[in-house]
């Protein structure tokens, strides 16, 4: 089969696409993939055929509109900075994808692109599949408003499911059906979420079901979970990531009892500097160590805070996490499974898309805590870390760890699911 991958966001979003394509590659599809042109190198690296597709994230992720675009200036300024947000690069990712697709049998894509990859699939009479990294439809349980607790009640759940799903479609239903018109195609009244399904598409729920039980029975067939999606030590060693820690850090860690991890990703960090010496300050405050990753931010790593503070530039979490107590983080799914995989208690200090919900999930479960980064304070941190570091929490994360759905299993799970949108010719 011709598989087409169209996936834009940060590396969290790109990297399962890459395991998967990978796997597709390796039983034999033709597989291309187009992703952000930042991270067109991590994919090409993976033996890949790629092409950029989209904007570039990391840029994105660091500018103006995405700092304080919709938290600054006048209510009318900042609903103009909502809208630029929403359709930011859809006219470019229309193009590319209608180029990339050309001759495709399944088209694979993720979130923030099912839109545009729903539509040209239906024009195209190609199959569909999406990947999803967290709960994202309709249900009673978990509710769309970033930070809503899990004890509401289920119907004011599907309320909340129900006013947001509007909301969206509202805001996106001129584009597409501009680009429908354009296709040929009938417009449509209904967002993406009820067409998949009607389409014979496929929601792969990349992650583990033991993290939502309560939605295994409720979903059905269409939003099947396989597990979270992540580089084998094969695939990571051949895109050049399976390396050790470097010598300086790895004599700090053994020269002390193992430290807590710090690390926030792809996201936003305004001020690096404060950030530092909040997390010295709270781990003073309860003893501990801490190694704090720069990720996309600016910390500088030519000098160190402190004896009891290291920080450093980008590492593979499968080499660090299992020396660390703890993990702290901003809530992305990569990070989630990896420090879950690593049967580490975990702190998730979130920003926003689907980070809040694995932080209540992940607090719910007994697996950690959760706090807001924006506006945490060193009281605040300390207060999550006295919450991870117990005794309870660390033997839950344990036993947990024992029970998640191991890559290997997850990605032939996963290609099994695409494979099986097209009938062998």
């Amino acid at each position: 089969m011709n598989i087409v991958f169209t996936v834009s966001g940060t590396r969290g979003d790109v990297q399962p696409a890459v395991v998967l394509g990978s796997e597709l590659q390796r039983r034999g599809h033709d597989v291309s993939m187009g992703v952000p042109p930042n991270l067109e190198p991590f994919s090409a690296a993976a033996g890949l055929k790629t092409r950029p597709f989209g904007y570039d994230t990391r840029a994105h992720m660091n500018s103006d509109l995405v700092r304080t675009g919709t938290r600054t200036g006048t209510l009318r300024q900042r609903a103009a900075a909502v809208a630029e947000l929403w359709n930011y690069g859809w006219d470019q990712m229309v193009e590319e994808t209608l180029e990339l697709t050309d001759g495709a049998d399944v088209v694979v894509t993720g979130v923030t692109t099912e839109q545009i990859a729903l539509t040209v699939a239906e024009s195209r009479g190609m199959a569909f599949a999406t990947v999803q990294h967290a709960p994202i439809r309709r249900n009673r349980l978990f509710s769309p408003i970033p930070g809503a607790p899990d004890s509401l009640p289920s119907w004011a759940t599907l309320a909340t499911w129900s006013a947001y799903d509007s909301l969206l479609w509202t805001l996106t239903s001129h584009r597409e059906n501009t680009v429908r018109r354009r296709l040929g195609l009938p417009t449509v009244r209904s967002g993406v979420p009820g067409r998949i399904e009607s389409a014979g598409g496929v929601e792969i729920q990349a992650y583990d079901a033991a993290l939502c039980p309560e939605l295994e029975a409720d979903w059905t067939a269409h939003r099947p979970f396989v597990g979270f999606l992540d580089l084998d030590p094969e695939l990571r060693a051949s895109i050049g990531e399976d390396i050790e820690l470097d010598q300086d850090t790895a004599s700090w860690i053994a020269q002390g009892p193992p430290p807590v991890y710090f690390g926030f990703g792809s996201m936003p960090v305004p001020d690096p500097e404060s950030l530092v010496s909040t997390i010295a300050a709270a781990c003073a405050a309860v003893g501990e160590r801490a190694v704090i990753s720069a990720g996309w931010n600016d910390f500088d790593v030519s000098s160190q805070p402190g004896d009891d503070v290291r920080v450093i530039g980008a590492v593979n979490h499968d080499r660090l996490f299992p020396l660390c107590r703890a993990v702290v983080h901003h809530g992305g799914a990569g990070s989630t499974a990896a420090g879950l995989r690593a049967g580490k208690p975990t702190l998730v200090c979130w920003v926003s898309s689907d980070q809040p919900f694995w932080g209540s999930r992940l607090t719910r479960l007994g697996l950690g805590a959760s706090t807001s980064l924006r506006g945490m304070t060193t009281e605040s941190l300390t207060a999550g870390l006295r919450t991870v570091l117990s005794h309870e929490t660390g033997s839950t994360a344990q036993r947990f760890a024992q029970t998640m759905v191991g890559p290997r299993s997850a990605v032939e799970r996963a290609a099994d699911l695409v494979e099986g949108r097209v009938a062998p010719k």
